[in-house]
């Protein structure tokens, strides 16, 4: 299958290959707290036109911790507006540089988390190998949570469900 570009910025590629709910995002550079707030809008925009809950971020080229203010308004503003629009919370791995994991214990970012505040599931990693497996896991338990309840994901345009394929 192939990989579909989607609308993008120069320094975070984003992609996601036919028929997967698996969004990908590469950071090329270490960004700005303003780079990092354009790079969600056209994650989420991306998620909404592909349907995709699910993300797999790479930011170990970021070396350096972003600011308080970043983090408020990833949770006050951003999570919020992405699990409404996406109609339930996104699932994201993210993939950190070696040198921010020691630090990310002591400020509180534990590894995988559920955000029930921020509205997602956010799981840190330093390899893709195991945010990719997490990913996979926090697949299937959406999906046996949709048999048992019987549920179908909450339409993200009319007429249109959320169908989780994980081709990667």
């Amino acid at each position: 299958m192939s990989t579909q570009s989607l609308p993008t910025l120069p320094f975070f590629p984003v992609t996601c290959r036919e028929g997967s709910t698996l969004l990908r995002g590469r950071t090329r550079r270490a960004l700005t707290a303003e780079e990092v707030t354009k790079t969600c809008e056209v994650l989420l925009a991306a998620a909404l036109r592909r349907r995709c809950s699910f993300w797999l971020l790479d930011g170990r080229v970021n070396t350096t911790a972003h600011t308080a203010e970043l983090h408020e308004w990833l949770q006050e503003d951003y999570f919020p507006r992405v699990r409404a629009q996406l109609g339930h919370p996104p699932c994201i791995a993210l993939l950190v540089a070696p040198c921010l994991w020691h630090d990310m214990a002591s400020i509180g970012l534990d590894a995988p988390a559920q955000w029930p505040m921020w509205g997602a599931r956010v799981g840190w990693f330093r390899e893709e190998r195991d945010a990719l497996e997490w990913l996979r896991h926090q697949g299937a338990q959406a999906r046996t949570r949709l048999q048992l309840t019987g549920e179908e994901w909450q339409p993200l345009i009319a007429g249109q469900y959320q169908q989780l394929s994980f081709n990667f």
